[in-house]
């Protein structure tokens, strides 16, 4: 009994730790980053579509930027046009700028 109570103290330490620790990694921008489009009404999978469409291209890299206080989804295709950038304000979901050139990873 006494060993089974120490395995259960000990895992649950494990689990708290383990929580934790992307906490303790990650600084303030890149928690920011992580958790912007839990705000919005925009899913990654919705802003990478949105890009496809826009370019003629596949989505081969995506993340998500803080500019001034607004998330936005950064999209990089790449397709008959070559590779192109798209970038998408994760509130209203429009596209709000772009570029394209650059090299596919």
């Amino acid at each position: 009994m006494m060993i089974e109570y120490v395995a259960a103290i000990a895992l649950a330490g494990v689990l708290i730790l383990g929580m934790a620790g992307p906490t303790f990694s990650a600084n303030n921008g890149e928690v920011q980053e992580e958790t912007a489009l839990l705000e919005t009404k925009l899913t990654l999978s919705q802003a990478i579509s949105t890009a496809e469409q826009q370019t003629g291209g596949k989505a081969f890299d995506a993340g998500v930027d803080i500019d001034h206080g607004k998330p936005h989804v950064i999209v990089e295709t790449n397709g008959p046009n070559g590779v192109q950038t798209v970038i998408i304000d994760a509130e209203s979901g429009q596209i709000v700028g772009g570029h394209a050139g650059g090299e596919a990873d």
